[in-house]
């Protein structure tokens, strides 16, 4: 017997039970660890599926479809619907407005969008504007805003569901005492509090900034020069990396086993257990033990992702995620030009300078791997993990939109290109040395087999 719960089609697998056992590895990434097959009354013919972690990316369509090898089956669908229950309002005053005071109500963390209102004192409502946001969980947040005038009394600020009974209601108590006028002379006495203690306020402020310059200037000199050292000694350690054709997607053409160029139309090659299906490539070196260090010229594409893999990771798979937990370390750049990490999870990366070319160095004692900025001689990045086996530089190249961009290099590291690099550095850096500093961060250790 099989049982798939899908959501929209059939191939979009929420849950699969077959052959006695449930099969996770069919699932959508999505629903993977948040799914349980309730199937204590199957000999009953009943079946239920418990689905955790609730987001509103879940609500659509579903289905459940049941058959078994006497051909007989039978499937059912319906909607799910996901609504969010918001915050308490929280009323505040934001000011005196045209002889009145304006209140604003905020709640956040609703879904759907929800019923926002203001009441007066006998439940009736009120003339208010409202506005409402989405967040970057897609729940609404809601602004209210009404003036109110003297002797408005007891107000209160509502939200409800439009298809539910749930209400969260504030309300606040508008006394006479905040219509009595204030005395000029008051004011002008308070005033002159304020404007006397920001001149000595801005007066200290231009005393500490400047005995302690030279102590900034300082330590920004020596952290310069100690980022200078790190990648100093790691190109102690560079080796000569080529890529290796046999692995290359076909819509990549490897020349001069070093460039990698992206067409819009797919080669002609030989079939190969050694090919990626994902648009990358590997090099023919391998590594196990030691320090390894080589750079690689991304230009100026729009997506790219360098750094190192597990040589037993699965090369026939599409949708994998370049994470430490699959096998991958990896720098990149997504379509949204945005430089990341995965560590295991997204880590956004702000460097001071844009990435051109990129020095990859691994410790694999240490279970480091490190990214450096050539452009300007800073470290971006630091991944930490206990390997297993053997490593191979990795480079993925997913033209955007599929057009031909411009090649990506692994370059020679030798005493010229160090040489170039230290000059374009030494005209960069001051220019930069006010910026903040780059971290480097490393992760807990991680289990070095396949996810």
């Amino acid at each position: 017997m099989e049982v798939r719960f899908f959501r929209g089609q059939r191939f979009s697998v929420v849950h699969l039970y077959r052959d006695g056992k449930d099969q996770p590895f069919m699932q959508m990434p999505q629903y993977q660890g948040r799914t349980k097959l309730v199937k204590d009354s199957i000999a009953g013919g009943r079946l239920s599926l418990r689905l955790e972690n609730i987001t509103v990316l879940d609500a659509g369509l579903y289905g459940c479809w049941i058959g078994s090898q006497s051909s007989y089956y039978q499937e059912a669908t319906w909607e799910l619907q996901v609504s969010a229950l918001g915050s308490v309002p929280l009323i505040s005053i934001v000011g005196y407005v045209d002889r009145g005071i304006q209140l604003l109500c905020r709640s956040s963390g609703w879904f759907p969008r929800p019923m926002a209102k203001w009441k007066g004192p006998q439940g009736q409502d009120l003339s208010a504007d409202s506005r409402t946001n989405m967040n970057m969980h897609g729940l609404f947040d809601v602004e209210l805003s009404l003036t109110v005038q003297e002797n408005a009394g007891s107000v209160s600020c509502s939200m409800q569901h439009a298809h539910l009974s749930q209400e969260v209601e504030s309300r606040v108590q508008i006394g006479d005492t905040f219509f009595q006028p204030v005395s000029w002379y008051l004011a002008t006495k308070v005033l002159g509090i304020l404007c006397c203690g920001l001149f000595f306020g801005i007066v200290g402020l231009k005393i500490f900034f400047s005995k302690f310059q030279g102590k900034i200037q300082a330590e920004l000199d020596w952290r310069r020069k100690h980022r200078q050292a790190e990648l100093r000694d790691a190109r102690k350690h560079a080796v000569e990396v080529t890529l290796d054709p046999e692995t290359a997607h076909p819509q990549l053409c490897v020349s001069d086993l070093k460039t990698v160029t992206h067409r819009k139309a797919p080669q002609d090659m030989p079939p190969s257990e050694k090919r990626f299906i994902r648009k990358s490539v590997v090099a023919s070196q391998n590594f196990q033990a030691g320090r390894h260090y080589w750079e690689v010229d991304v230009g100026h594409n729009q997506r790219w992702y360098v750094g190192v893999c597990r040589d037993g990771v699965s090369r026939r798979k599409k949708r994998v995620t370049l994470s430490p937990n699959h096998g991958y370390w990896v720098l990149g750049m997504n379509a949204e030009n945005l430089y990341f990490t995965l560590n295991p999870h997204f880590i956004s990366l702000c460097p001071r300078t844009p990435l051109t070319r990129i020095g990859v160095f691994l410790d694999y004692e240490c279970g480091t791997v490190s990214f450096f900025n050539i452009n300007d001689q800073s470290l971006i990045y630091t991944l930490t993990c206990r390997f297993e086996g053997l490593l191979r530089p990795y480079i993925e190249y997913p033209s955007h939109n599929e057009q031909n961009g411009t090649p990506i290099v692994i370059c020679p590291v030798t005493q010229e290109s160090e040489r170039k690099v230290s000059w374009q550095s030494a005209s960069a850096i001051p220019e930069a040395s006010n910026s903040e500093f780059s971290s480097q961060a490393t992760t807990p250790f991680l289990p070095g087999s396949d996810a």
